[in-house]
This record gives C-alpha cells, sequence and structure tokens, in this order.
C-alpha cells in the first residue's frame, strides 16, 4: 500500500506525534509498504541525507510560526480556488491518515476527497486543554469552538484511531460514532544498548554527585504537563533529606524545551532548590538514551496524556516510574507491579518517591518487571494493526458500505479482532 500521512510534526521537531509517524513509516516500510510524508516547512532544515529506509518519501509544504510557541511551525491550511500544493497534488496513494485536524489534517481531507479514497485520523492530543493558548478568549468559549469542530472533522473520517482507550471515550462523548474508533497504541522500540561509559558522562554533564538520585521527567516543558505540581513534590522530597547529606541528595532533570521552561526555572530559585535541579534542554533520542539508563526514576505528573509513549520508553531501559493517575499513561503499565501511580496530589506523589528512594529492593523489582511489562505496545504491532485497518476501510468504501468494521485495539500482544502478531 502507499499511505499519505499528513503531520504537523515531524522533524526536527521530536514529541509523541513526530516519533508516532516515523515509527509507523519505518514499520511498513519493512513490509514493503510505502509512506508519503507530508509535513511542514522548518526554517533552515533540510531532509536530504536523512537516515530512513527506501519506502519512506518525505515532502514539505509551507509553514508559519507563533510567538506562543515558535518551535513548532504550523501548515497553512488549504485555501478555495487555489491550487493544491504541488507536495501531494500529484502523488498516488491509497488511503490518508492525518495526525492532527487542522491545517495538515485539512490538506490530508482535500487528498483524499480528490482521489476518492478512504481518510483515517488519529486523535493524538487532548485540544480541549490547550485552550490556555487562546489569548483574549475565554477558555469556556475556545473548548466550545474546539469540541464542535473535532466532533465535525472526525465524523468525516473512515476511521479514527486513538492511542488510548481514554481518547476512545473523550471522543464518543464528544458525539464520534464508537463504531468508528480503534484504539492502537505507538508501539515502542527496543531500547539501545548504553555503555557504561556513556552512562557516566552524564553525570558529569550535568555536574550530578556519584551517588546522588537522579529522578527524571521528559517532555515538553508546559503548563498542560502539571510541571508546577512536580516541583512543589520535589520541594517535599528535598525537605525530607538529611541535612548532613548534600552528596546524596535527589536531583530533578529536566529534558525537553517549550513555554515553561523560564518558570520553572524561576520557581526552582524562589523554592531555593536551583543547586539540585537540572534543565537539559532539548535532546535527541540517541542522546536521551544514556540518560534514561543513567536515571533513578522516572517521575511523571502529566494528567493530559494521551498514551505517555515516555512513560513506556522509560520502562524500556528498566527505569521505575512514578506517576499521577491522569490521561492515558497509565493504561500502559501495571500499578505496583512495575510502576506506582499515585493520586493526583502532591503529598502524596511525594510520599511515594521517597519511599522508593529508600528501599533499593523494591526499585530493582519495579525495573525488572518494567523490563518484561506485557502492555507495551511493539511497532510491528502498531503497523500490522493500521495496515489491517487501511485495508478495511478501502475494501468498505470500494463497496459503499459506511462506517468500518469492530474496533481494532491491541492486547496482550494481538490485534483484537484480527489473528495478526504484533
Amino acid at each position: 500500500m502507499r499511505v499519505g500521512l499528513f503531520t504537523e510534526s515531524f522533524d526536527p521537531v521530536i514529541n509523541g506525534v513526530s516519533t508516532s509517524v516515523k515509527t509507523l513509516a519505518c514499520e511498513m516500510a519493512k513490509s514493503g509498504h510505502t509512506s508519503l510524508i507530508v509535513a511542514p516547512e522548518y526554517p533552515g532544515f533540510t531532509d536530504e541525507a536523512r537516515d530512513l529506509p527506501e519506502g519512506v518519501v518525505i515532502r514539505r509544504i509551507p509553514s508559519w510560526r507563533i510567538a506562543v510557541n515558535p518551535e513548532n511551525p504550523f501548515a497553512f491550511p488549504p485555501v478555495p480556488f487555489l491550487p493544491v500544493p504541488e507536495a501531494y497534488r500529484d502523488e498516488e496513494m491509497d488511503v490518508v491518515h492525518t495526525q492532527q485536524p487542522f491545517g495538515l489534517g485539512l490538506h490530508g481531507r482535500v487528498a483524499a476527497r480528490r482521489a476518492n479514497i478512504p481518510l483515517v485520523s488519529t486523535f493524538h492530543t487532548l485540544y480541549l486543554e490547550y485552550a490556555h493558548y487562546v489569548p483574549v478568549v475565554p477558555k469556556a468559549i475556545t473548548r466550545s469552538i474546539a469540541t464542535r469542530y473535532l466532533a465535525g472533522y472526525y465524523n468525516t473520517c473512515a476511521a479514527v484511531v486513538t492511542p488510548s482507550r481514554v481518547m476512545r471515550d473523550l471522543l464518543t462523548s464528544l458525539g464520534v460514532p464508537a463504531e468508528r474508533l480503534h484504539v492502537v497504541p505507538t508501539g515502542i522500540p527496543l531500547a539501545p544498548v548504553v555503555l557504561p561509559t556513556a552512562r557516566d558522562r552524564v553525570r558529569e554533564t550535568f555536574n550530578i554527585p556519584p551517588f546522588a538520585p537522579i529522578l527524571l521527567f521528559v517532555g515538553r516543558l508546559a503548563a498542560e504537563k502539571n510541571l508546577d505540581a512536580l516541583l512543589a513534590a520535589f520541594a517535599l522530597i528535598s525537605e525530607a533529606h538529611p541535612v548532613p547529606s548534600p552528596e546524596t541528595h535527589p536531583f530533578l532533570l529536566f529534558v525537553g524545551s517549550g513555554p515553561y521552561r523560564e518558570r520553572c526555572e524561576r520557581r526552582a530559585r524562589d523554592m531555593g532548590l536551583e543547586v539540585y535541579v537540572r534543565f537539559a534542554g532539548f535532546l535527541s533520542r540517541q542522546q536521551l538514551a544514556p540518560i534514561y539508563a543513567a536515571s533513578t526514576l522516572f517521575v511523571f505528573t502529566s494528567l493530559t496524556e494521551t498514551q505517555g509513549v515516555v512513560v513506556s520508553e522509560a520502562q524500556s531501559f528498566g527505569l521505575p516510574c512514578v506517576l499521577m493517575r491522569g490521561g492515558g499513561a497509565s493504561e500502559f503499565v501495571r500499578p505496583d507491579e512495575d510502576a506506582v501511580v499515585t493520586a493526583p496530589e502532591v503529598g502524596v506523589f511525594a510520599q511515594a518517591i521517597r519511599a522508593l528512594l529508600d528501599n533499593n529492593g523494591e526499585r530493582r523489582r519495579l525495573a525488572q518487571n518494567a523490563l518484561n511489562n506485557p502492555l507495551r505496545p511493539t511497532p510491528e504491532g502498531m503497523a500490522q494493526t493500521l495496515l489491517r485497518l487501511y485495508r478495511d476501510v478501502s475494501a468498505r468504501m470500494k463497496t459503499g458500505k459506511k462506517g468500518a468494521s469492530s474496533p481494532l485495539r491491541i492486547v496482550n500482544g494481538m490485534s483484537q479482532g484480527s489473528d495478526e502478531p504484533r
């Protein structure tokens, strides 16, 4: 098959969406399928000499940036009566799979209608939790408009993919028919081998003492990640640390960039914690691997995750995770077996982290179980499930049937409703 993947997020931007798109495209290429990735242009970045397999084609269309989110360019939406962009004008596709319902999501819909092929879309983001990015307009009005828009867009799709059950249930509540929804989480590749020397360099790079525990957060530094709660919890952990032991005081390491970094730095200073807080900024996947391997615990307070890919990534390195219950992240861990899931309360979260820091045996148990977590989705399972969905909606469109077949989801190594393994 030749699948058009229309995405607002792609290299050099690295986040859950861009990771999902690249994982899917590369995995489909292994099976002989072609992916046409249509993404926004990024100033100063070129796709030449990219290390991508044969069968992955990238096309770019003009983009623009906004002040509140300058690191993420957005594609100009299609304009009626103007020519279709060259990026996909003459491309032959069997199905279009959009990753957002906005600029490139609209381009994808145009491409699907012009070619009379199915439109599939993935609901990656809890857009209703991003109302604070719209200035002046009251949040209630923004959320109301977004609700109507999302329902309208996804009801034009032959099938809608969600990475978790919580996202599926949200779309159902917005009026998208349940039979159109399919739970297919992003697959997590096997963790690469990290040499001890690379792991040791992490502490040297960030000036962290040899025996100090490292509490790691990976993700976009933004308000919706609930980072104020993480810093408040770290303050409680710091207060509980024995004063005469500065060399073993925990360190909080943030990996990621975003509009909330300055506020986090300011809050760390105001709390008197700046000596124990580090900001690594944006890092590539290759740079991130040694940090996962060198850390003591992965700590995650976000309540708006659609899947929480970084939690599964951390577990693939055998890193024990402590996360607050909320969003889709907790669907992919086994509470008290390979992770600790707490109520969304700062005190409870801090207490759980402190208890693990004081219990080496429990950390080792969680780490071993995390490595063998059967809930962690694989790239193979993701690609095979979606290919089955593409074939199904294509066949139904050719026969004139509406909707899609019984919903798919990856469960315990199998695609539900399919005999295909992951």
